[in-house]
């Protein structure tokens, strides 16, 4: 019994462990993604048009909200996401890139992968994209490659 109780105990230890692991695989408190994104897209309710954008965390003890800016600084979202694994599972991504679903003449802002890492940030789909697709929509995956940048220390 107390064997057995012991092997539980290991078991949710490593799991615990793994899950730290994944959470900090996603974007570092230090850089920050840029793209050019050329359609207007959503993000959780707001949309945005076309033009460059930043995205960072917003708190290094909370890697799953991240805030998008456009580079003028004029457009911010802040929105919360969750752990996103590649195909694969321990694949890594092979580039930076930010994923949309386009439904119908509309685009969703989906993922957030970094070169390198087995872990993204998947984004919640929103009421509207939800309600295109309940409609009959089809959602189409695009791929946008984004650079990392370190912020100058």
């Amino acid at each position: 019994m107390m064997r057995n109780i012991g092997k539980v105990f290991l078991t949710l230890c490593l799991l615990t462990v793994g899950t730290g692991v994944v959470a900090n695989a996603q974007i570092e408190t230090d850089a920050r993604i840029e793209a050019n994104i050329p359609f207007a897209f959503a993000v959780s309710n707001t949309t945005l048009p076309a033009g460059k954008y930043e995205i960072r965390t917003v708190d290094e003890n909370i890697p799953s909200i991240l805030e998008l800016r456009s580079a003028d600084g004029r457009t911010k979202v802040i929105f919360e996401t969750e752990d996103a694994q590649t195909p694969g599972g321990d694949q890594r991504a092979s580039k930076t890139e930010l994923t949309f679903d386009k439904v119908g003449d509309r685009y969703f802002l989906s993922q957030v992968w970094l070169a390198g890492d087995a872990a993204g940030n998947q984004l919640p789909k929103s009421k509207m994209e939800k309600k295109l697709m309940d409609g009959g929509g089809q959602a189409e995956r695009h791929s946008i490659v984004a650079f990392l940048k370190h912020a100058k220390r």
